[in-house]
């Protein structure tokens, strides 16, 4: 947001362009050299990114580079325009810190400045400023990074310091995601349940997403079935595939993850859901890498719609829920879908099975499946032709 953005030292309030000296006054004859008019004023850049330079300011500064300083009156008829268009081409280039005027000439001639100098006069300056808030930041990452081996150390003889850490601010959280994500240098595991992503969550991961897609991190995320028919999901899905990633879903998930490198892995607090527990015991981000390995191999490529497999899925799901005696709300929340869209799926799997309750439709699809699964192998059985 701009209101984040760090002030920009070149924006000031844009006003207009000095006027250069008229062809009048470049062909009087001033007597007095007091009484000439004083030089124009030297403009500040506008607000934001200087503009790149026109056509015609770049043919203004290569006649000053090739014929040396001029006047006004001069230019203009060289280059073939009119003084006014020649000022305003003359404007671009004191933005930019190229043209400078001769001091004590009349009438006012004006020369190129060189590109070096240009540069180190609007450039230098912020560049220096940069340079040492960047020191600063290293000189400070060093001095907590030289505390690591001390917080790993304690870890190992069986103190509990940082296999479990759990951080209550929202703020905190975020900005520790923002770090692993770029120091992670492998993979990256998501589980999001839950349907469609908020529009706000999504714009704030594309970018920290297709910035490690593009350094080779894999990006693997699970949604749920409910998530396909998200159009901001869908777009975000678009983007991230094109980078790389590989994005799947599943009828139900095991909560909310994000695993980094097999090594961090951050996961929800049931109570507080502004908070963090950021996991980095190895055998327990193992263990969760395993059930997302799972859950992975039962999923279905991330599109747009249901297909029949992800129909059926979700029919079961919602089956199950009804059999186990589950309400709307519950079945709707592990679903991911709104309270009346589940509604209309349970009204729809009921008219299909002909039931009169919801235990009864559960009940009715559960036999269904059992009748159309293959049968048990008989171990009794001989494993070779007679």
């Amino acid at each position: 947001m701009a209101a984040d953005r760090a002030p920009d030292p070149f924006a000031v309030p844009a006003a207009a362009p000095a006027p250069l000296p008229s062809a009048t006054a470049d062909a009087s004859p001033v007597a007095d050299r007091a009484a000439a008019p004083p030089p124009p004023p030297f403009p500040e850049p506008a607000a934001g990114e200087v503009a790149e330079l026109g056509p015609a300011a770049v043919r203004l500064y290569t006649r000053l580079l090739e014929g040396g300083p001029q006047p006004t009156t001069a230019l203009a008829t060289a280059l073939g325009l009119s003084e006014e268009h020649t000022g305003h081409a003359a404007a671009e280039l004191l933005r930019h810190r190229l043209l400078a005027r001769d001091p004590d000439t009349t009438p006012a001639r004006w020369r190129a400045v060189s590109p070096y100098t240009a540069a180190a006069e609007l450039v230098g300056p912020e560049e220096n400023r940069l340079r040492r808030r960047l020191e600063t930041l290293e000189r400070t990452r060093a001095r907590l990074s030289s505390l690591i081996p001390l917080y790993e150390e304690t870890y190992r003889r069986g103190t509990d310091s940082g296999a479990v850490e759990v951080v209550e601010s929202r703020d905190r959280v975020m900005l520790l995601i923002a770090d692993t994500a770029a120091r992670c240098t492998e993979e990256v595991l998501t589980v999001q349940p839950g349907g469609g992503r908020p529009p706000g969550y999504l714009e704030r991961a594309l970018p920290r997403d297709l910035e490690m897609l593009g350094r080779g991190v894999r990006l693997h995320t699970l949604y749920q079935h409910t998530a396909r028919y998200s159009p901001g999901t869908q777009e975000y899905v678009r983007a991230v595939s094109a980078a790389g990633a590989e994005v799947r879903t599943l009828g139900e998930l095991f909560g909310k993850m994000l695993v980094f490198d097999r090594a961090t892995a951050f996961l929800p607090v049931w109570d507080n859901p502004d908070a963090a527990v950021v996991l980095r015991e190895p055998s327990a981000v193992a263990f969760l890498c395993s059930v997302f390995a799972n859950a992975w191999g039962l999923a279905e490529p991330f599109s747009a719609s249901y297909t029949a497999t992800t129909a059926t899925q979700l029919q079961d799901t919602i089956a199950g829920r009804l059999a186990d005696g589950a309400k709307d709300e519950l079945i709707a929340r592990r679903l991911g879908m709104s309270l009346r869209t589940c509604r209309r799926h349970i009204a729809e799997l009921m008219d299909e099975l002909g039931a009169e309750s919801r235990f009864q439709a559960g009940y009715l699809l559960a036999l269904r499946s059992a009748s159309t699964a293959p049968p048990p192998a008989d171990p009794h059985r001989a494993t070779t032709a007679p």
